[in-house]
């Protein structure tokens, strides 16, 4: 079987603020969200190699043990803010959050309190997002190992727009994505931490950024890429952020499920 790669855990955050909220699309009772926690983490320059030791060998098994089924992290690609390391895993509950952090419900107190003390002077600035999944607006290729590369869009939809700017998506992205090859696009809105939503596409090489744009490559002239890309557009409270990011296998394991299902 050939092992198709994936996006960006399920995807990333941004750093645009704003209060966004999905709505759900027709009568069909909806599966339950699938949320992640990404922690978007700017590193100290002289200290990446301790943070990095500090996640392989304390943060990756503590969260093993503890049963999270996957945790990827990825840094700052070609462009963007350097030193950037992001981490991501999925929330079973918010109740998750009432218990002590990973390492203590692992390996104890103790352990917890120096992994901490070791890890707070890597840090120069972290901010942590809640995201849920948005089925309705995405492509789930249900892809078996992480993409090398996620290209990361960042956007802002003006009061009241949410649903125009879905509409938008699934009417005529969507297809024009999905004539043109795409086999995953994963958009999130952010419950808590400040952003509206995020895009995320995998791509297997920066190679893949030479090629016409998505939809040019759909067959769409020039003349209807303008029209569609005018509709999106009303419902934008500004310009899009890009960025490229890089998967860290080493520092990485496990791959999202798809999507569950209801009883």
């Amino acid at each position: 079987m050939t092992k198709r790669r994936g996006p960006f855990g399920y995807a990333l955050a941004a750093v645009v603020a704003g209060a966004f909220v999905w709505t759900a699309v027709g009568h069909a009772q909806a599966p339950p969200p699938q949320r992640q926690l990404v922690a978007m983490v700017q590193l100290n320059p002289e200290m990446v190699v301790t943070w990095e030791d500090l996640i392989k060998n304390q943060a990756m098994p503590a969260a093993k043990k503890n049963g999270t089924p996957w945790r990827h992290v990825y840094a700052n690609g070609v462009a963007g803010t350097g030193f950037t390391r992001v981490t991501i895993t999925p929330i079973a509950n918010y109740a998750q959050f009432d218990q002590p952090g990973g390492v203590q419900r692992a390996f104890g107190a103790d352990v917890a309190t120096k992994y901490n003390a070791t890890l707070a002077p890597t840090v120069h600035s972290q901010q942590t997002y809640i995201q849920t999944l948005n089925l309705q607006s995405s492509i789930m290729g249900n892809s078996t190992t992480p993409a090398p590369f996620v290209v990361v869009q960042s956007f802002r939809v003006l009061p009241g727009k949410g649903g125009d700017f879905q509409a938008s998506l699934r009417e005529d992205f969507l297809p024009a994505y999905r004539k043109a090859g795409v086999l995953d696009f994963l958009v999130f809105g952010t419950n808590f931490g400040g952003v509206d939503g995020v895009m995320a596409r995998p791509i297997a090489k920066y190679a893949e950024l030479d090629q016409p744009g998505l939809l040019q490559r759909a067959g769409l002239s020039e003349e209807a890429q303008a029209k569609i890309n005018a509709r999106r557009n009303t419902t934008l409270a500004g310009p899009f952020e890009t960025n490229i990011y890089r998967f860290i296998p080493e520092l990485s394991y496990g791959m999202p499920g798809p999507p569950r299902a209801t009883n």
